[in-house]
């Protein structure tokens, strides 16, 4: 009679080979690899999972690669994963005190009243870094090209207490053209302020000029208006 031996090896890989998931201190796995440790309330110092620790990257066979460099002669001690072109190291903390993909435009009324196109006026940019942007005869240039969202709210309000109707148009041009328009109206009362808002997303080129106008399009008689409050053109870069 022929006896047959089955290593516990084999036994170890026909497991490993049958069993789509596997428990390590788990009878039912929620996951390829499902690890649970001895006791959650009192882990003991073989709870856990111990990465590879290598003095120098290996070389990489896949995406998602993880090793902890130790030891390296001018890379910091830390995780590292394999992006499919280069070692990246695992972000340690983040600590953002500034948003530097904000840009805001101020400045305080009107270059004018009555029935023409007016200039909206301008005179301050904020910024954490404004390199390139620049305002100058209420015009903002553009410092890095990109999609931007292009916000804009402004107020007016009349000059005098006459009970006249009308409805001003805001633009927004970029080199001269509008790319962006809103209007609103003050009503039929003496005293009266009315305030705008409008915006979108553009795509702008470096040196590109920004301005914005106010222009009365209709009314029931002589309105003369002045600016009320800020002014603000808010520049917000979303990409490349």
């Amino acid at each position: 009679m022929k006896k047959f031996f089955i290593s516990g090896f084999m036994l170890f890989a026909s497991f490993f080979s049958i069993k789509a998931q596997v428990g390590i201190n788990s009878q039912n796995p929620q996951a390829s690899l499902h690890m649970e440790p001895n006791n959650a309330s009192s882990p003991s110092g073989k709870d856990g999972i111990l990465v590879p620790r290598v003095n120098n990257f290996p070389t990489a066979q896949a995406k998602g690669h993880i090793v902890f460099l130790t030891g390296h002669a001018s890379l910091p001690d830390n995780f590292y994963y394999w992006d499919g072109d280069e070692w990246v190291v695992f972000l340690n903390s983040f600590v953002r005190t500034y948003d530097d993909s904000i840009y805001i435009v101020t400045g305080v009324g009107y270059s004018a009243s009555g029935d023409t196109e007016n200039n909206v006026l301008f005179n301050t940019i904020k910024g954490y870094d404004t390199t390139g942007f620049t305002v100058s005869g209420n015009q903002v240039k553009v410092g890095k090209s990109g999609k931007y969202l292009v916000s804009f709210n402004s107020a007016l309000k009349k000059d005098a207490g006459t009970a006249n109707r009308a409805i001003y148009t805001y633009r927004i041009k970029k080199n001269g053209s509008m790319v962006l328009s809103t209007s609103n109206s003050i009503p039929n009362e003496a005293t009266t302020a009315s305030s705008v808002a409008v915006s979108g997303i553009l795509d702008l080129a470096q040196n590109d000029m920004l301005s914005a106008t106010v222009q009365k399009t209709t009314e029931t008689g002589s309105t003369d208006y002045v600016g009320y409050g800020t002014n603000c053109l808010t520049l917000t870069y979303l990409n490349d």
